[in-house]
């Protein structure tokens, strides 16, 4: 069977038309999921970028035990066995984090491509003037980004297909044209977009918000967004809501090469997104802050996460499953629909008989999302804790907790964190202890997350 995966980084669950949206246009990935087993119960583990496409390529959970870093050399990754199975595996990506830096996670697949220029890519010198569009000190890092992405936008942009999801896409549809003979292959395709600078073309962005004539803050500063007035916190939620829809729409043409060459009837089809963003939600732009509050909690804007599949055969088109799933499970999931033996010890769950219309073995209590744990007590980091009904935010002992009843507040302004409600926060930190415990999680961090704070 051939596996193909199209990961799009920052894309919300809540923004497309098949998870209840109403207002996005997304009629690509609605289509898609007609024929999909969709998962109503995706969340990220490890955060962000990097941390996640570790814990899919490991199929271990990386927050324990580090952030930010290299795909560590020492770990068995999916790359490696499927391609040591026979797989021609080919990584296609403009998404620059998994190659930039020595982050290698062009290891393992027989071929591998860059689309560059993407966010603070150091991919061009050319000397054409970069314009900020707004006032600086609203736009994160903008002198990275006027001598990076900006700079690139302004040199080679001048139609809609020169933009970066339409560039991965078309690489990835003549990829396919070229190598869809070969007997099995697994094919990667990882794109940045929506992921900000939000910068789609004027025509998207006339589908949500025409005739604005303010400041256009594509790249906003991470923080608690009082610093924008309503104006521009619309038009940023549609600059945003254009590249959802201008992903869907190159995400269309990969899928509609898909038909053309005759590959559904032998081809798995995976989507997938990595987290979201606050667009004004809970008061704040951005995905990760710092705050009175202490670290920002994961809500589900943030940590809901998109997945849905296809798989040839499959008694599951357009069916959906409250199944827990994680980017742990990727790994384990891939390896089993190759056909592939699994790795012991790995910490996800394969989802591959859920795609197929079956029940599988095993179910988890919580999905836990998180950044590194901390080493000392007065660092705030968050550990967002769910069932897919109730949601615990936890920093540990030293700082304020909130919990939420998503069955009857989703949008999770009402923190129910009290005394009436301390037996669902210890059932909930309980499992996130039994899921650090059986990670295997260092001594010194899990004894930092070992207590409740008081109420």
């Amino acid at each position: 069977m051939n596996i193909i995966v199209v990961m799009s980084d920052t894309l919300r669950y809540d923004h497309l038309g098949c998870h209840g949206n109403s207002w996005i246009r997304t009629p690509n990935l609605d289509a898609f999921s007609k024929r999909c087993m969709l998962f109503d119960r995706a969340y990220q583990a490890s955060f962000p970028t990097i941390p996640t496409r570790t814990d899919m390529m490991t199929g271990h959970l990386t927050f324990p035990f580090r952030g930010w870093t290299p795909l560590p050399e020492k770990e068995v990754i999916l790359s490696e066995l499927l391609t040591q199975a026979g797989y021609v595996t080919m990584l296609i990506c403009d998404t620059p984090h998994l190659v930039r830096d020595g982050h290698r996670f062009d290891r393992g697949f027989l071929g591998w491509d860059w689309l560059r220029g993407q966010e603070g890519d150091r991919s061009i010198t050319d000397d054409v003037p970069v314009p900020l569009e707004s006032a600086p000190e609203k736009i994160r890092t903008p002198e990275r980004m006027q001598q990076h992405h900006y700079r690139w936008r302004a040199a080679h942009w001048k139609t809609e297909r020169d933009t970066f999801v339409a560039r991965t896409m078309q690489r990835a549809a003549d990829w396919l044209e070229a190598n869809h003979t070969h007997e099995k292959f697994f094919l990667y395709v990882d794109t940045f977009d929506p992921h900000e600078p939000w910068d789609p073309p004027q025509h998207y962005v006339d589908m949500y918000d025409p005739g604005y004539k303010g400041e256009v803050i594509d790249t906003p500063v991470y923080d608690y967004c009082d610093y924008l007035s309503d104006a521009e916190i619309k038009h940023t939620r549609a600059l945003y809501a254009g590249e959802v829809t201008l992903v869907d729409t190159w995400v269309g043409h990969l899928l509609e090469k898909v038909e053309n060459l005759g590959l559904w009837d032998d081809t798995a089809v995976i989507f997938m997104s990595d987290h979201g963003h606050y667009i004004g939600d809970h008061g704040r732009i951005g995905k990760m802050g710092q705050g009175p509050d202490g670290a920002w909690p994961y809500y589900e804007e943030v940590s809901h996460t998109a997945f849905m599949g296809y798989v040839p055969g499959s008694k599951a088109a357009g069916k959906r499953t409250k199944f827990l799933t994680q980017p742990i499970d990727f790994m384990p999931t891939i390896l089993e629909l190759a056909g592939v033996k699994a790795q012991k010890g790995m910490h996800g769950i394969s989802v591959a008989p859920i795609l197929k219309g079956r029940q599988t073995k095993g179910q988890r209590k919580v999905a836990v999302t998180s950044a590194t744990l901390p080493t000392r007590a007065d660092r705030s980091v968050c550990s967002s804790i769910t069932d897919g009904n109730w949601t615990l935010h936890y920093r540990g002992a030293n700082w304020p907790a909130e919990l939420y009843d998503l069955r009857k507040d989703l949008a999770q302004k009402k923190n129910v964190y009290n005394r009436r409600n301390m037996a669902v926060a210890r059932r909930l930190h309980r499992a996130y202890l039994e899921v650090l415990k059986n990670a295997g999680t260092p001594e010194e961090k899990f004894a930092l997350r070992t207590e409740l704070p008081k109420v």
